[in-house]
């Protein structure tokens, strides 16, 4: 009687396991839905001082934080560059700060002096692109 019992037992573990295995086994023949496209990537625009204008993805600075050193009222101020929607310059180059205008993606504008003396790099149409800050008129900052 309990053989009985433990056969009925493994039997229904059995049919337990076909019937996880046929599952499986359906669910390994779907075709996999396919991905959606990654989103469009809208390029930064960086305006020069002579007036030339780049579109550039991906734009970053090499080697740091990827911020801002903003020099205002005697405090310095580090802006992460990801809070930053646009940078207007005004003014001369001065001990390598540039008067500018920082606005952030919140609304809120700062005003001072930004540490201007690095490279800015990204990629354009044409390839690998990078500039010295010190020659940029305005940027327009758009991220990926």
């Amino acid at each position: 009687m309990k053989a009985y019992r433990i056969l009925d037992g493994i039997r229904a573990l059995a049919v337990l396991a076909v019937f996880a295995g046929g599952l499986l086994a359906v669910s390994a023949c779907n075709p996999q839905a396919l991905k959606p496209p990654p989103p469009a990537v809208s390029p930064s625009m960086i305006v020069t001082k002579d007036g030339m204008a780049f579109f550039v993805k991906r734009l970053r600075i090499p080697g740091t934080r990827q911020e801002l050193r903003l020099k205002e009222g005697g405090t310095l101020t580090w802006v992460p560059l990801e809070q930053v929607l646009a940078v207007r310059f005004s003014g001369p180059l001065q001990d390598t700060y540039r008067q500018a205008v920082i606005t952030l993606t919140g609304g809120d504008r700062l005003q001072g002096e930004v540490y201007v003396n690095f490279l800015i790099e990204g990629a354009t149409d044409l390839g690998y692109w990078n500039m010295p800050m010190s020659k940029v008129e305005s940027l327009n900052l758009a991220f990926d």
